[in-house]
């Protein structure tokens, strides 16, 4: 499976300068889980978001839909554009629609996104009938076929079965089917494959790959490494609610400029790697409202200097088209 996206044509979606924070009980100033964060998405192409859980990832994604609860999420800045229409200040109904319609989501546990008291078929009907203009028996043939295509066993009796009758692994395929059934032009894949075994991980992201048909612009959000390099067009490495080095894939992999980007890489299984262990990055990422001054991973960076500690580092290029990193020390300044 390769990445076959491309840069074509304006952007579907915009997400620009967006802030995102809770606030705590008893109000007062939100702590700020997203901050100031940015990216493009074009038709037909897979961008990687990653870092490690605690970054931001998925409150990014849930943000861009407004899937959070306000209260106690409240979005300080920034807008998401779709098509040029921002949908965090978009009128709700017209957002429903545009929401599983226009722009689908697989979430990261399936079980919590499916309803427990409903049958898997009249699910998928459902969703036909709130976005497709069809009739109740075309949108069960049509939610059938998209059983079929997602490769679920005994599609036609699994139609009749409850979310908790069914594997990990066929939940996961049913919430595939429910997103593509639309026809999207987003995806946003809140890490779809977590509580999956190796094998039916693999299934899923081939399976990913072929429904899209180079046409789905897919926001793939992960922590592992392995899985960017092999379905993503371009990757945006995010840490502590921002992101520090965004460019195309083979250029992130080739010359990783921010050490954050270089530990992730590190951490990555190797046939070729005979270490006893794999190096990690020390520590962990830092919670909202604990981020400290300066960069925020100068205190898990062992290149960090007092500049590292005082001041926010600002955008640097790096070699690749449209590959840069937030580092004062970036990688070719660090010696090996």
């Amino acid at each position: 499976m390769s990445p076959t996206g491309q840069n074509r044509g304006a952007p579907l979606l915009e997400v620009r300068g967006l802030a995102v924070g809770f606030r705590r009980d008893g109000g007062g100033t939100p702590l700020r889980a997203v901050d100031g964060v940015s990216f493009e998405l074009r038709e037909g192409e897979t961008l990687g978001l990653v870092g490690e859980s605690g970054c931001g990832k998925s409150v990014t994604a849930l943000s861009m839909l407004r899937l959070l609860p306000s209260p106690p999420s409240v979005r300080e800045a920034g807008g998401v554009l779709w098509r040029g229409r921002d949908l965090l200040s978009m009128p709700v109904e017209e957002l429903r629609r545009v929401r599983g319609g226009k722009i689908g989501m697989v979430f990261q546990e399936p079980m919590s996104a499916l309803s427990p008291l409903h049958r898997i078929g009249d699910q998928l009907v459902e969703t036909a009938l709130l976005h497709l203009d069809i009739g109740k028996r075309e949108a069960r043939a049509l939610a059938l076929d998209w059983l079929r295509k997602v490769g679920l066993p005994d599609a036609e009796q699994r139609m009749d079965d409850l979310p908790h009758q069914l594997s990990g692994g066929m939940r996961q395929r049913v919430m595939l089917a429910m997103a593509m059934l639309p026809e999207p032009e987003i995806l946003l894949a809140d890490e779809p494959t977590t509580a999956l075994d190796v094998t039916v991980q693999a299934q899923i992201f081939e399976l990913l790959a072929k429904l899209r048909g180079g046409k789905t612009a897919v926001l793939l959000i992960t922590h592992d490494m392995g899985v960017v390099w092999e379905v993503c067009d371009r990757v945006h490495v995010m840490y502590a609610g921002t992101i520090v080095e965004r460019g195309r894939r083979e250029d992130v992999f080739a010359r990783p400029s921010h050490p954050y980007t270089r530990g992730l890489l590190a951490a990555m299984p190797s046939l070729h790697r005979r270490a006893a262990r794999l190096p990690d990055i020390p520590g962990h990422p830092p919670a909202p409202g604990e981020w400290p001054p300066g960069c925020r991973f100068a205190p898990r960076c062992p290149r960090a200097t007092d500049r590292c500690r005082s001041a926010l580092p600002a955008w640097r290029d790096a070699p690749g088209d449209g590959h840069c990193a937030a580092c004062h020390h970036p990688h070719e300044e660090i010696p090996t």
